[in-house]
């Protein structure tokens, strides 16, 4: 009897975290060798530290944005930094998370007024064949809703979870060129 009401347990234990849609592993952190020998101190314009740091991701006349479940807003791949973990690698391991791409952080391109650190992100998965709106990975889906493809410049700031990123959002479009990296 004690060894069916262990195997039950067991049993219990498997059905509920077995099919758990977990993150894999994040890849290794790609950051070009450009952004690595920049001598530039990130966030140093900010009264506080950056509380970390996403990635802006163009593919054609289009930036990649996650839609936020809770929300239903736009914003940028991202998050915040684990202990001990370099801004842009911040970026990489966020968007990933997010979107399931394995971008290369290339530029550091501005900080928004909320203390998130923006990098230039290139992705080389054909992200420009996908339609303008796909789902997000398995494992995103408590947090993204979908991937959308927008023009910046069609956007208003009401699209967006934080209103006050629209104008850094195209700055920083029109400030990052993918062909250079």
């Amino acid at each position: 009897m004690v060894i069916l009401f262990r195997l039950s347990a067991i049993f219990a234990v498997l059905t509920l975290f077995a099919c758990s849609k977990s993150s894999p592993s994040s890849p290794m952190c790609r950051v070009s060798e450009a952004l690595l020998s920049e001598s530039v101190h990130i966030g140093s314009s900010m009264a506080e530290s950056p509380v970390g740091a996403a990635c802006l991701i163009k593919t054609g006349n289009k930036v990649l944005m996650v839609e936020h479940r809770l929300s239903g807003k736009l914003d940028f791949p991202g998050g915040t930094s684990d202990k001990n973990e370099s801004l842009a690698c911040t970026a990489h391991r966020e968007t990933w998370e997010e979107t399931g791409f394995n971008v290369e952080v290339s530029a550091y391109l501005f900080t928004t007024s909320n203390g998130l650190v923006i990098f230039g992100c290139d992705v080389d998965a054909g992200i420009e064949r996908l339609p303008d709106t796909f789902d997000a990975p398995s494992w995103a889906k408590l947090e993204v809703v979908r991937l959308v493809k927008v023009d910046p410049f069609m956007l208003d700031h009401d699209a967006l979870r934080f209103a006050d990123d629209l104008i850094p959002l195209r700055d920083g479009y029109t400030q990052f060129d993918i062909t250079q990296h």
